[in-house]
């Protein structure tokens, strides 16, 4: 299965070098043009994480949509785990589809300072949600994609484990960021 999955996601890696260039001009014309006072810490460390997701956007519809001709895909599935399968490559593509999203549940809240409402689970999670539905309508009406429930499932599922994944590293970086005597002591 690993096989299967690392081949699979070689695909996506093709297109980062233009989603780099297309993620850098992006930032560059966002930096431009928006009008802010500059902390430089801060700023750039929120220019760099929208690099990324712009990064990611691009990467990810062009390996999931663009890349694909129209009208060569016309499936519609809308049981839950229907597609799971009994293949290999079909636990893959759910697999795929869970790590597809990974990344966008670490940057979403990441793109947002502080304690913002954005920041949480239930923002990022609807945010991902919307995203998913309206890459697999556009899949379904475009004939690029087979539209199925499970991939939205899937979608969902990568964003949380990313959310997660982002939380628990915060909560560790805010502990080992305080001095030593404001830590808890074992």
């Amino acid at each position: 299965m690993l096989s299967i999955l690392f081949n699979d996601l070689k695909t996506p890696i093709i297109y980062l070098p233009i989603a780099m260039l297309f993620a850098a001009a992006l930032t560059l014309i966002y930096l431009f043009f928006t009008p802010h006072h500059f902390h430089p810490p801060k700023s750039l460390h929120r220019l760099f994480h929208l690099f990324l997701l712009l990064t990611y956007a691009y990467t990810t519809l062009q390996f999931a949509f663009f890349s694909r001709p129209p009208g060569s895909r016309s499936t519609i599935s809308l049981i839950p785990g229907a597609t799971w399968g009994t293949t290999l490559q079909s636990h893959a593509y759910v697999i795929e589809n869970i790590l597809m999203t990974i990344p966008l549940g670490i940057l979403l809240p990441a793109l947002w300072p502080g304690k913002s409402s954005l920041r949480t689970l239930a923002k990022c999670l609807s945010i991902t949600l919307a995203c998913s539905v309206a890459l697999e309508t556009a899949q379904f009406l475009t004939q690029r994609g087979h539209c199925q429930t499970d991939d939205v499932l899937a979608n969902v599922a990568g964003a949380f484990i990313g959310w997660m994944l982002f939380y628990i590293g915060s909560k560790i970086k805010a502990a080992v960021g305080r001095p030593r005597s404001d830590r808890k002591e074992s």
